[in-house]
């Protein structure tokens, strides 16, 4: 098998690796990621001793939600109880967002949250380590009548998911030797010797459009409509604060464009030729078909890839 690097980011490393040994391959870029997540529990366990909130940011499609869930996995098996609080939850709703310059709503700014509710929720369990806290309708795109009792014991931790979980709004009202924070991302494109086949964000592009086929029920050409906003978005309101975290995680998994070929190519071929973005989902085509297709069954269920492509635990 070829020479196994953590992060690979050359195309014809990849595809060699593809061909010999896919799930030997697969495995040991999954073996890498979750050793990496359980060194940083390990030393957020020993060196804050005193955190209660796990402040857990990073732009969309950067495998936020599994990872959370990887991190509360290895504080639990090192004897520390955790939970995962999901900043989602704590949206307005619909058409509650500020608007843009377009008459848009601004659902990527910190303020489609309710930002007084997630600090109430925060500060009382980092104070009475108990909160009340709301539950988000995904179907109706508002929140439940209802609210969800958040306790943790005198040494767990709560892990706060979200895209704006490093936002100073937050930050700044709750006393720092609690918190912890994190900050999660696709940190390398893919090169074909010197030309970038794809840049860290257009992985994330190729994620987010197999997700939203699979789990939103929207179709490709609406998530490349989106997608310049959502990268506005980042711009304002997520990447600023990275440099604020006391960890940096790179999600890049270096067989996951072989794995995601399988769903992707077929997607984008959807797009219709009058489509505005039409060049752009033809770009990702011919690029993607450069790869080494690997069969999605070698994916263990508790990868981030699974997020994507489906059939995850998470």
């Amino acid at each position: 098998m070829v020479n196994f690097v953590e992060y690979q980011n050359e195309l014809h490393l990849i595809n060699a690796a593809a061909s010999d040994q896919p799930e030997a391959f697969v495995n040991r870029t999954e073996e890498a990621y979750h050793e990496n997540i359980r060194s940083i529990a390990e030393n957020i366990i020993s060196q804050k001793k005193n955190c209660r909130l796990v402040m857990l940011s990073g732009p969309s499609s950067s495998g936020k939600t599994t990872t959370a869930n990887l991190l509360k996995n290895a504080f639990q098996k090192a004897g520390v109880g955790a939970t995962i609080i999901s900043l989602d939850d704590f949206y307005r709703g619909e058409r509650q967002a500020p608007l843009l310059a377009n008459g848009q709503h601004d659902y990527e700014s910190v303020d489609a949250l309710d930002v007084p509710e997630v600090e109430r929720c925060l500060l009382d369990l980092i104070q009475t380590n108990h909160c009340n806290m709301p539950v988000f309708n995904f179907e109706i795109h508002m929140p439940y009548p209802h609210k969800r009792l958040v306790s943790l014991g005198e040494h767990d931790i709560a892990i706060v998911e979200g895209i704006h979980a490093l936002n100073p709004v937050f930050i700044d009202q709750l006393p720092q030797k609690g918190v912890c924070k994190i900050y999660i991302s696709v940190k390398q494109g893919i090169h074909d010797g010197k030309t970038e086949l794809f840049g860290a964000n257009e992985m994330r592009l190729v994620r987010r459009i197999v997700r939203d086929y699979n789990f939103r029920g929207a179709k490709p050409e609406r998530t490349l409509e989106m997608w310049p906003n959502v990268m506005d978005g980042e711009r304002k309101y997520i990447k600023p604060y990275r440099c604020d975290a006391d960890y940096t995680i790179n999600s890049l998994h270096a067989y996951e464009t072989c794995v995601l070929v399988n769903q992707a190519i077929p997607i984008l071929k959807d797009v219709p030729k009058d489509c505005e973005d039409y060049p752009i989902s033809r770009k990702l085509i011919e690029n993607l078909e450069k790869f080494t297709a690997i069969n999605s069954e070698f994916v263990p269920k508790n990868s981030i890839i699974r997020e994507f492509i489906g059939g995850g635990i998470y």
